[in-house]
């Protein structure tokens, strides 16, 4: 047989057999992700949108096969909007500041990868070959931007109402913990608590002012404790301005509420 068609049939050999190595990796990948769908417990009615999201772009020859960076654009608005909606149910009377604050951190990079790490969601990365996955696969950013990714492939394959479930489940589960949440601390039972060890009463809180038009109301609280120590605070409702009014107390006691 000629030398040229023995190396021609020895390549087709080869390319064959890494062909069908590969096709077993991929499929073996795939396999996998059903312990990622446990881990996050939702179970993908289009398994293709979770293998999009968890596709690095390095796979892609073509970067306009990419679909991981889309579905992360689409995954950090989905969760914007659904931390937010948690934060405004969840405390109703904190100012606008504070839970804003609270929801940058949320949606963070830094956050996102605590998140991700928590599910192993680094195992179930798709790269271009073992090498780069080893190399770059703990790195923050890119584990935070497939969990978007991840994010907004469950909220295409279900409900807002369902993806908001999961979604809650998976980001802010035991986020105060996680975050430290001093901006939403509770001042008013601090200053109770003091003031019950130190004179067995509690603080009075009296509505001193309120000001501006029924949707944008403003309130002034003035709080004080045993005719002896006294502040004031405003909010844009009752609750808060007395919560305020607490923080400005202690502040002024020098009693540390953390």
């Amino acid at each position: 047989m000629d030398l040229v068609v023995i190396m021609l049939l020895l390549f087709s050999k080869n390319m064959n057999e890494n062909g069908n190595n590969y096709s077993k990796q991929i499929d073996k990948w795939k396999q996998s992700l059903i312990n990622l769908e446990n881990k996050i417990n939702y179970t993908f009615k289009n398994k293709q949108l979770l293998e999009d999201a968890l596709t690095h772009r390095s796979f892609y020859k073509k970067s306009e096969d990419n679909k991981s960076e889309i579905l992360e654009f689409l995954g950090d608005s989905v969760l914007e909007l659904i931390v937010t909606e948690f934060l405004y149910n969840k405390f109703p009377d904190e100012n606008e500041g504070n839970l804003t604050k609270i929801r940058s951190k949320i949606i963070s990079k830094n956050f996102l990868y605590e998140k991700a790490s928590e599910i192993e969601l680094s195992k179930y990365i798709l790269f271009e070959d073992k090498g780069l996955k080893n190399k770059i696969r703990n790195v923050s950013s890119i584990n935070a931007d497939i969990m978007e990714s991840v994010i907004a492939a469950i909220f295409l394959d279900s409900s807002y109402a369902e993806s908001k479930f999961v979604i809650t489940n998976i980001i802010l589960n035991n986020w105060e913990s996680a975050l430290g949440a001093e901006n939403l601390q509770n001042f008013k039972s601090y200053l109770q608590e003091w003031a019950q060890a130190k004179f067995c009463i509690n603080p009075k809180y009296i509505i001193a002012k309120e000001s501006g038009q029924e949707h944008k109301k403003r309130f002034y609280v003035s709080v004080k404790i045993a005719d002896i120590y006294r502040a004031k605070g405003q909010g844009k409702t009752k609750k808060s301005a007395e919560q305020n009014a607490a923080k400005n107390l202690l502040e002024k006691l020098k009693i540390n509420s953390k």
